[in-house]
Protein backbone atom coordinates (compact mmCIF):
# COMPACT_ATOMS: atom_id res chain seq x y z
CA UNK A 1 0.00 0.00 0.00
CA UNK A 2 1.19 3.53 -0.68
CA UNK A 3 2.73 5.62 2.08
CA UNK A 4 2.27 9.39 1.97
CA UNK A 5 5.61 11.16 1.53
CA UNK A 6 4.28 14.22 3.36
CA UNK A 7 2.77 12.77 6.58
CA UNK A 8 4.23 9.24 6.45
CA UNK A 9 0.91 7.44 6.97
CA UNK A 10 0.04 4.27 5.06
CA UNK A 11 -3.11 4.35 2.97
CA UNK A 12 -5.67 1.58 3.29
CA UNK A 13 -6.77 -0.35 0.20
CA UNK A 14 -10.17 1.34 0.17
CA UNK A 15 -8.61 4.80 0.55
CA UNK A 16 -6.22 4.08 -2.31
CA UNK A 17 -9.03 2.96 -4.62
CA UNK A 18 -11.10 6.04 -3.71
CA UNK A 19 -8.25 8.45 -4.47
CA UNK A 20 -6.79 6.50 -7.37
CA UNK A 21 -7.33 9.14 -10.05
CA UNK A 22 -6.51 12.24 -8.03
CA UNK A 23 -3.97 10.75 -5.53
CA UNK A 24 -4.70 13.07 -2.65
CA UNK A 25 -3.64 11.84 0.79
CA UNK A 26 -6.73 10.93 2.86
CA UNK A 27 -4.89 11.93 6.06
CA UNK A 28 -3.14 15.25 5.32
CA UNK A 29 -5.00 16.07 2.04
CA UNK A 30 -1.78 16.93 0.18
CA UNK A 31 -1.44 16.08 -3.51
CA UNK A 32 0.67 12.99 -4.24
CA UNK A 33 2.00 11.71 -7.56
CA UNK A 34 2.66 8.23 -8.85
CA UNK A 35 6.41 7.62 -9.06
CA UNK A 36 8.05 7.08 -12.44
CA UNK A 37 9.00 3.47 -11.66
CA UNK A 38 5.45 2.76 -10.51
CA UNK A 39 3.99 4.26 -13.70
CA UNK A 40 6.23 2.02 -15.81
CA UNK A 41 5.29 -1.06 -13.80
CA UNK A 42 1.56 -0.35 -13.89
CA UNK A 43 1.69 0.36 -17.61
CA UNK A 44 3.00 -3.16 -18.17
CA UNK A 45 0.21 -4.60 -16.03
CA UNK A 46 -2.29 -2.59 -18.03
CA UNK A 47 -1.27 -4.50 -21.14
CA UNK A 48 -2.52 -7.82 -19.73
CA UNK A 49 -6.05 -7.42 -21.17
CA UNK A 50 -4.46 -7.35 -24.64
CA UNK A 51 -4.01 -11.10 -24.22
CA UNK A 52 -7.67 -11.35 -25.21
CA UNK A 53 -6.92 -10.37 -28.81
CA UNK A 54 -4.79 -13.42 -29.72
CA UNK A 55 -7.18 -15.66 -27.77
CA UNK A 56 -10.02 -14.34 -29.88
CA UNK A 57 -8.15 -15.14 -33.10
CA UNK A 58 -7.03 -18.61 -32.00
CA UNK A 59 -10.36 -19.80 -30.64
CA UNK A 60 -12.66 -17.86 -33.00
CA UNK A 61 -14.73 -16.59 -30.09
CA UNK A 62 -17.41 -13.95 -30.58
CA UNK A 63 -16.46 -10.47 -29.39
CA UNK A 64 -19.04 -10.43 -26.61
CA UNK A 65 -17.47 -13.57 -25.12
CA UNK A 66 -14.03 -11.97 -25.21
CA UNK A 67 -15.51 -9.01 -23.33
CA UNK A 68 -16.93 -11.35 -20.72
CA UNK A 69 -13.55 -13.07 -20.37
CA UNK A 70 -11.80 -9.70 -19.94
CA UNK A 71 -14.00 -8.64 -17.02
CA UNK A 72 -12.30 -10.97 -14.48
CA UNK A 73 -8.87 -9.87 -15.73
CA UNK A 74 -9.78 -6.22 -15.24
CA UNK A 75 -11.21 -6.97 -11.78
CA UNK A 76 -7.97 -8.68 -10.73
CA UNK A 77 -5.88 -5.77 -12.01
CA UNK A 78 -8.12 -3.28 -10.21
CA UNK A 79 -7.81 -5.32 -7.00
CA UNK A 80 -3.99 -5.61 -7.00
CA UNK A 81 -3.26 -2.09 -8.26
CA UNK A 82 -3.27 -0.44 -4.79
CA UNK A 83 -0.68 -2.99 -3.61
CA UNK A 84 1.84 -2.15 -6.35
CA UNK A 85 1.48 1.62 -6.63
CA UNK A 86 4.24 3.83 -5.22
CA UNK A 87 3.71 7.52 -4.65
CA UNK A 88 5.93 10.56 -4.45
CA UNK A 89 5.36 14.11 -3.22
CA UNK A 90 6.62 15.57 -6.50
CA UNK A 91 5.95 14.66 -10.10
CA UNK A 92 8.84 12.70 -11.62
CA UNK A 93 9.67 12.61 -15.32
CA UNK A 94 9.12 9.25 -16.98
CA UNK A 95 12.65 9.12 -18.45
Amino acid sequence: MPICKNCGKRWAWKQTVKTLFRLKCPHCHKRQYESASSRKRTAMIGLIPLIALPINELLNLPWWMVGVLMLPMIAVIWTIYPFIIEISDEEEPLW
